[in-house]
């Protein structure tokens, strides 16, 4: 079986957030401590269409997390949340010009294609207000980093189509914690809460 990619426009969405928020020295300094595939990856110029190996993405997302997040064991799932905001605004405006938020969920399988390679597959099991769950299958390999940016893309791009998610949204089983799966569960309702 070919080892996981992931999609230079993962990688490009990560790099403009650190820049944005840290700058180009702090986004040096991760890369730098990000391990032999990450550094390999960011050796050439990383454009939109490239497919690069997983554990380059991982060892990015570890590093950021140990010279960003300050002990803040959430802080992976705002910058999830920060790409979540920005694909909505390119690779997903169609879906969401076109699409119900149940239909938007029920695509997540073509989403998650675009994005990861050799990687499982995303698979809504319920879409409902009452209900949305979300699985990752055959995927094994999935890192926790990976686990807390997906709840807060997750999250985000939900309540930038109007929706208001309860709280308690969160992943409920992962393979790192001896699960079958990644899940991840939700309630939400249409509209924003009234302030």
């Amino acid at each position: 079986m070919s080892a996981p990619e992931v999609s230079g426009r993962a990688f490009l969405g990560l790099i403009s957030h650190v820049r944005a928020g840290w700058g180009a020295s702090s986004l040096a300094e991760i890369v730098a401590s990000a391990g032999e595939p990450a550094r390999r990856a960011f050796a050439a110029r990383i454009r939109v269409l490239d497919w690069l190996p997983y554990d380059a993405y991982t060892g990015f997302l570890r590093s950021l997390e140990r010279h960003l997040a300050d002990g803040d064991h959430l802080f992976l799932r705002g910058v999830g949340a920060a790409a979540g905001q920005r694909d909505l605004g390119t690779i997903l405006r169609v879906y969401v010009a076109l699409a119900s938020p149940e239909r938007l969920i029920r695509s997540c399988t073509k989403v998650w294609a675009s994005y990861y390679r050799n990687a499982g597959s995303m698979d809504a099991v319920s879409w409902t207000p009452a209900q949305t769950v979300l699985r990752i299958v055959d995927f094994p390999a999935m890192d926790r980093t990976h686990c807390r940016l997906m709840e807060g893309w997750m999250i985000s791009t939900m309540e930038h189509l109007g929706l208001h998610v309860a709280p308690g949204a969160r992943e409920t089983e992962c393979t790192t914690r001896g699960g079958r799966y990644h899940e991840f569960r939700c309630t939400w309702s249409r509209g924003r809460p009234a302030l």
